[in-house]
């Protein structure tokens, strides 16, 4: 989660030094966030730390949005960057909510930019928590939107079944009620959790909670929920489910 806070550190350092260098010759090859573009359709994805949620690029089953996530990359000039590898671009929480498995390397670009700085992402984040957007980086930097030059958050909400803390050794403490605090694994903490907010009997509904809606019909927490939540919680022979290998 710390990742959102380097990347907007990183953005503003990096326009101090364009602005001290006087940047202003053409082609100079260096990312400039508010001349590239990023663009995705508003959609609800599954991620999980094991890096096997719901892809972008799909329409998976329970009505959730097809959101592939389209990058050009430009420079000053507003000529595109080619061959900027897929590594150096990767996706964060708009809200710091995510906890990337293995950093960076499980949310990247699917190929490096082509001849004219674009590239998609078509794989959801390897990632825990629950955020309400998402952020593209290059080399360190948010990519902005164009009318104001301020950080563009993409309409993906993204929300894993590893929301909780097990509170074992090594492990975040364990935290009450809707506060996150992941530990990438999904365990009995997160069925727990993830429990008090799945109605059983509609006569006895409890309460709605977005960070634990992961198929349609979002708005309520019902038999398509449990059915995701339950492929990565119950895996044979293992004591926890999904996990971060990396």
């Amino acid at each position: 989660m710390l990742k959102g806070k380097y990347v907007l550190l990183s953005l503003a350092a990096a326009l101090v030094c364009w602005q001290v260098a006087g940047i202003d010759t053409a082609n100079s090859g260096i990312v400039d966030p508010c001349k590239s573009t990023v663009t995705a359709n508003a959609g609800v994805v599954l991620v999980c730390p094991l890096g096997d949620g719901d892809a972008l690029s799909s329409n998976p089953g329970g009505g959730i949005a097809n959101c592939p996530i389209s990058l050009v990359v430009r420079d000053n000039a507003n000529v595109g960057i080619a061959g900027i590898p897929g590594t150096d671009m990767w996706q964060v929480g708009c809200n710091d909510g995510l906890l990337l498995c293995g950093g960076s390397a499980t949310g990247n670009a699917d190929l490096p930019t082509d001849a004219t700085g674009a590239t998609t992402f078509s794989n959801e984040p390897a990632a825990s928590g629950c955020d309400t957007g998402i952020y593209v980086v290059v080399q360190g930097i948010v990519i902005q939107d164009a009318g104001t030059c301020l950080p563009k958050c993409l309409p993906i909400a993204a929300r894993s079944p590893d929301y909780k803390s097990a509170g074992g050794a090594g492990d975040p403490p364990a935290c009450g009620a809707d506060l996150p605090c992941p530990d990438y694994k999904v365990t009995n903490a997160d069925f727990s959790w993830f429990s008090g907010h799945y109605t059983i009997n509609v006569l006895f509904p409890k309460p709605y909670f977005t960070c634990a809606d992961y198929g349609a019909p979002l708005g309520v927490i019902g038999l398509s929920d449990l059915s995701k939540f339950t492929v990565h919680f119950l895996v044979p022979g293992s004591p926890i489910g999904h996990h971060c290998v990396i």
